[in-house]
């Protein structure tokens, strides 16, 4: 019998008591989209300060040393993403949240031997990266970089320091899930912003404070990264003391729920990692054009991520754990109905952020970083790859609910082989639509790959998970392509009144970008309640209650 059978067949068999306190917790605990906001609330604040951070670098640094911290950057982010954020997380929430329906001492159990096998790994993947970052750096840029003696010492330097990072940002994905599977989630969306509030602190160091060594090689950036992500790490702290499952490092080869988390664990890691190639890729191809393109794709990733935070990360870390527990009850009706119910509210959300962000493309540029050293020229070139980057967000917000529903089913091949395919879509279109449109042609090419990874994961829905009802689905899309519409239309009025956006002073021009945003916020809400969006209707009605505009 399969390690997975066993487990099921331990849930099945808990005792009676064991099963009333799983049904009346499940029915007590907060909804998925409750828990979305209490996490968008916190990472929407982390991802302002994200934006605060790059406009500030964007205005005080050299486009040398900001291509260089973004460079450098990546390769510990990789990690991040790899071992934490990825396929850790991911393979952990399912088999915990199984685990703890038996007994807490089960869940610690895992918890601890888990906490100790990634102690170990992160300690020597660390010390690697700092003895030896070149070679990481080597094969994700370009050669034209390399050549750039200067420019690749800064990037060297810098990516030795931000290596400690990898170290406590992974710690943080670990807690963060356990956290999740509890069905905490307000702290763990928090922590990031602790992150963000260190990077603005290093930014803003006074360079008096600096040895002129430290000021040539950016130390305080690099530094900025370690430190926030030991505090994005320490703050969880509390959280796991109070619910009692603080991991004690403890080895045991015999733990059975670790080594299902491992076995989860090998197609997430291939899969994820696929993805994450197609970041190198990216950051291999626009490091090959000219010095502050590496730093353009890095400001508009993170004006991306601020609709994208708002409801498509919070909902896809709220969404695992419940998706877990609805198929651990073989609830599968409620499954389906949670999985799509969200996709469809990230779809809406996503498609009408992204049609305003693609006509205000300009106006938001010139405002959030046309200062300092971010000069006109630099606006139109970040503008330019927003507009063809913005789509993205639309797919990559698809694939972020798509895959916990095939995760919390214990499928974790499936994710992998789509991602394989999007990879090879992307290798394939990459050479040829830079030939033609340039960088903007590596943003076509990306955007195209993400719709692949979702359109792959949405069509095997129905055979490998349960039932989707797809023609409701499709009613859905018609709706939300009337909202979008609308949000256009009106973007394009206040795009025309802010033709003339570099000659405005800032005030002027936050005035007028914010009323836009509100406006075309106003019209979304409005013309997706009377769309009969459910969710949209629900918050609607609880605003006005709040407000006393309905009894």
């Amino acid at each position: 019998m399969s390690n997975s059978n066993k487990q099921d067949n331990l849930v099945n068999t808990a005792g009676n008591q064991t099963q009333v306190n799983q049904t009346q917790n499940l029915k007590n605990s907060p909804s998925v989209l409750k828990n979305a906001l209490k996490m968008a609330f916190g990472t929407m604040t982390s991802r302002v300060l994200g934006v605060l951070r790059e406009s500030l670098l964007a205005a005080l640094f050299d486009k040398q040393i900001t291509d260089a911290w973004s460079a450098a950057f990546r390769i510990p982010n990789l990690f991040r993403r790899l071992l934490g954020e990825g396929s850790l997380s991911v393979s952990l929430i399912p088999v915990f949240v199984q685990a703890h329906s038996e007994s807490k001492e089960r869940a610690q159990n895992l918890v601890n031997s888990m906490y100790c096998l990634l102690l170990i790994l992160l300690s020597v993947l660390t010390t690697i990266g700092y003895l030896y970052p070149h070679v990481f750096l080597n094969f994700v840029l370009s050669p034209e970089y390399i050549a750039d003696v200067e420019k690749m010492a800064l990037t060297v330097h810098m990516a030795q320091i931000m290596f400690l990072f990898v170290f406590f940002i992974s710690s943080f994905a670990f807690f963060m899930g356990i956290l999740n599977s509890l069905g905490q989630f307000f702290w763990p969306a928090m922590a990031p912003t602790f992150w963000n509030i260190a990077m603005v602190v290093s930014t803003l160091w006074p360079p008096s404070w600096l040895s002129e060594t430290s000021r040539k090689y950016g130390d305080q950036l690099a530094w900025g990264v370690v430190i926030g992500g030991f505090l994005q790490a320490t703050i969880l702290i509390p959280s796991l003391i109070k619910s009692g499952f603080l991991p004690i490092p403890k080895w045991d080869l015999r733990n059975k729920d670790m080594w299902l988390v491992l076995r989860n664990m090998v197609p997430g890691f291939i899969g994820t990692g696929l993805l994450q190639f197609m970041t190198i890729i990216n950051l291999r191809f626009s490091s090959s054009f000219a010095e502050g393109t590496i730093s353009y794709i890095n400001y508009v990733d993170r004006l991306i991520e601020l609709p994208l935070s708002l409801i498509s990360v919070s909902l896809g870390s709220a969404l695992l754990p419940v998706l877990s527990l609805s198929w651990t009850q073989n609830k599968k009706n409620e499954f389906v109905q949670t999985s799509r119910k969200y996709l469809e509210l990230n779809l809406l959300v996503s498609m009408a952020a992204a049609c305003g962000l693609f006509i205000l493309a300009e106006p938001v540029v010139q405002l959030l970083f046309g200062r300092g050293k971010f000069q006109t020229g630099d606006v139109l070139q970040a503008a330019l790859i927003l507009k063809s980057y913005c789509w993205i967000m639309i797919f990559v917000s698809g694939v972020r609910v798509l895959t916990p529903a095939y995760y919390a089913v214990k499928n974790t091949w499936y994710p992998m082989v789509v991602s394989g395919v999007a990879l090879l879509v992307h290798l394939f279109l990459a050479p040829r639509l830079m030939s033609q449109w340039g960088i903007s042609g590596l943003m076509y090419s990306t955007t195209i790959s993400a719709a692949v990874n979702m359109g792959l994961l949405l069509l095997s829905y129905n055979r490998l998970i349960a039932n989707f009802e797809f023609l409701k689905f499709t009613i859905q899309i018609l709706k939300m392509l009337i909202v979008s519409a609308l949000v256009a239309g009106l973007a394009m009025v206040f795009q025309s009144e802010l033709s003339n956006y570099a000659e405005l002073s800032f005030a002027i021009l936050a005035i007028k970008v914010a009323l836009a945003i509100f406006s075309c916020g106003a019209v979304f809400l409005v013309s997706s309640y009377f769309l009969g969006f459910a969710e949209v209707q629900t918050m609607m009605q609880r605003l006005l209650k709040k407000v006393g505009l309905k009894k």
